[in-house]
């Protein structure tokens, strides 16, 4: 096969979908994409609710509780005791296809009337208010991880304890406003690092201790700014620069990520794979155009997923075979165009297969645009049918979809092949993680056909005439009935009580923004889920810029690295970036 190039229908530039794209596309019976990568992937999350969260009454039992879905939503919400519960029926909303309709406003008027879970969470004990997580205890407005305890403000952590505002943080404890670290003890404001402990403001460590405003080191211990110190020096410092001072948090950590990029960067991080690109790929083989992924195989054109085969176009799914254009779910085989669709209960290990076009479709199987479903199988549109009358109906309705596609907002066109139309997401775009990856204004969203939610509590705060301490040795516990003022946003926030115990412990200042801005300003550090073809920085004994020497002798000698690497690290940017190889000869 040949590849071709299309015009993205949503941002209107050119994309290439290689031979091997289109023998994908072919063996799972599916057309070719009509947009791009990142358009695709744009529209997936626009539909994935994680951080707004509000108080709601559950419309079955009244009870009023933590919801994704606000008040003013135009469609029904059940709480989960409720939406788990036997006392109402997803097949009593099934209809009959209309052969004289689009298949997307049919789909969009069963979404609309079938009741929404309220929160999607699991074995989690006194962990009202996080979301997307399970085994969580003792726990506050997590998203996204596993088997945390006494954390809160976390980004997809597994396994943490006693952690407070990090993004990608596995095996941890006593870690604060990290980014993409594992298995340390206590670690603060760094990035990259692993197996450490009482590390603060430092990048790409391993096997460190006592460290500060470092990077690049490996098994090293009582370091400043990559010089190293004595026990009775390194403590002298500490003590002259208290890290319980929000002036010397915050003075400290801004040298800090300075020092980062005066050395080596890896151009990517990939570890035991083969035949990959992207960033952050652990454990895989023959996975591309690919963003924290892990253990999977022949996969394209993922973000964030695991355990993942033949496999493309996925965004936080994982646990998956012939799998395409899906989100939000797992423990599905040959699914397609699904949203929030999975397996119920990991530990029955019941594994939905063959649905398409459906969102939170539980435990079910052989499932053609369906919504807000448990248990179904053979079923179109929430209605039960035989298996000969499904297998007979569906095909006709593939057909009816390419022959009758649905007309969208900006010219958009929704045929058999196209995941959800944008406009028909539950949630406003600012309400989603689409909002992370892509922000966008309200007007820009409005323009590009977006939904945009205005909603606001009723409750109304007053500003408390109090000025945060600048160390917390000064706080006393009236903080937690103070409203502050978020300095970037101007709106209010409030300590709980875990959290105000955790800076004490830690010898922390109080941060002057509300959460929210903390994990917007966290976002604001990732690298950009993008490849940029750039070569190797270094020039043999020193890099390009001259602002690093090399420690030791390259295979290349004293000539420039000859080596081209796809990389996020676009050439604009402060960071120096080096091959695997150059990157393994002067830091690992």
């Amino acid at each position: 096969m040949n590849q071709e190039t299309k015009i993205c229908q949503n941002c209107k530039n050119p994309f290439v979908i290689g031979p091997d794209d289109l023998s994908f596309y072919e063996r799972i019976q599916v057309p070719p994409p009509t947009l791009c990568p990142e358009c695709r992937e744009q529209r997936r999350i626009a539909w994935r609710n994680e951080r707004a969260l509000y108080k709601r009454k559950c419309d079955l039992c009244g009870e009023t509780v933590v919801s994704r879905v606000s008040p003013d939503k135009p469609y029904p919400m059940y709480c989960k005791k409720c939406w788990w519960g036997d006392t109402w029926s997803p097949f009593s909303y099934g209809k009959e296809y209309d052969f004289s309709r689009p298949f997307f406003e049919q789909f969009r008027e069963l979404l609309y009337v079938t009741p929404h879970v309220s929160i999607l969470n699991l074995n989690t004990v006194n962990s009202e208010w996080v979301n997307q997580e399970t085994d969580d205890k003792n726990c506050y407005l997590n998203v996204g991880g596993h088997y945390n305890e006494d954390s809160a403000y976390n980004t997809y952590a597994l396994y943490t304890k006693n952690s407070l505002d990090n993004f990608w943080m596995l095996n941890s404890e006593l870690a604060y406003e990290n980014i993409n670290c594992e298995k340390c003890y206590r670690v603060v404001g760094s990035r990259d690092c692993s197996d450490s402990q009482n590390i603060f403001f430092s990048f790409d460590c391993r096997n460190c201790s006592n460290c500060l405003g470092c990077a690049g080191l490996r098994n090293k211990q009582y370091y400043l700014f990559n010089e190293p110190r004595s026990k009775e020096s390194y403590e002298e410092f500490l003590e002259e620069h208290p890290l319980s001072s929000y002036k010397n948090f915050s003075e400290l950590r801004a040298r800090a990520e300075t020092l980062w990029n005066v050395v080596p960067h890896r151009f990517a991080s990939i570890l035991r794979s083969n035949e990959v690109s992207g960033n952050h790929i652990t454990n895989s083989k023959r996975v591309f155009d690919s963003w924290d992924v892990e253990d999977s195989e022949d996969a394209k054109h993922i973000y964030i997923g695991g355990w993942l085969r033949d496999s493309y176009d996925e965004s936080a799914h994982g646990a998956s075979e012939l799998s395409y254009e899906c989100a939000s779910g797992g423990g599905v085989y040959n699914s397609k165009f699904c949203n929030f669709c999975m397996s119920g209960d990991p530990l029955k290990k019941i594994h939905s297969s063959d649905v398409e076009y459906c969102y939170s479709v539980i435990d079910s199987k052989n499932c053609f645009g369906c919504a807000n479903m448990r248990s179904g199988e053979y079923c179109v549109l929430n209605k039960k049918y035989t298996k000969e009358e499904y297998e007979t109906l569906v095909p006709k309705i593939r057909r009816h979809m390419a022959d009758m596609p649905y007309e969208g907002k900006n010219g958009r066109v929704y045929g058999y092949g196209e995941f959800f139309p944008v406009e028909f997401a539950p949630y406003g775009y600012n309400e989603t993680a689409a909002q992370d990856y892509y922000p966008i204004t309200k007007e820009e969203a409005i323009g590009k056909g977006y939904l945009w939610s205005d909603y606001e509590s009723d409750a109304r705060y007053e500003f408390s005439d109090y000025a945060i301490p600048d160390d917390i040795g000064y706080v006393k516990d009236d903080i937690l009935q103070k409203v502050l003022k978020c300095e970037v946003s101007g709106k209010p926030y409030r300590l709980v009580p875990m959290e105000l115990e955790f800076y004490r412990r830690m010898q922390l200042p109080i941060p002057r923004v509300s959460p929210l801005e903390r994990h917007k300003a966290r976002m604001k550090k990732l690298l950009p889920r993008k490849l940029f073809e750039r070569s190797c920085e270094c020039t043999g004994v020193s890099s390009e810029r001259g602002n690093y020497k090399n420690l030791i002798s390259h295979v290349h000698g004293a000539a420039r690295c000859s080596n081209t690497i796809q990389t996020p690290y676009s050439p604009e940017r402060p960071e120096i970036v080096y091959c695997e190889q150059c990157y393994q000869a002067e830091v690992a």
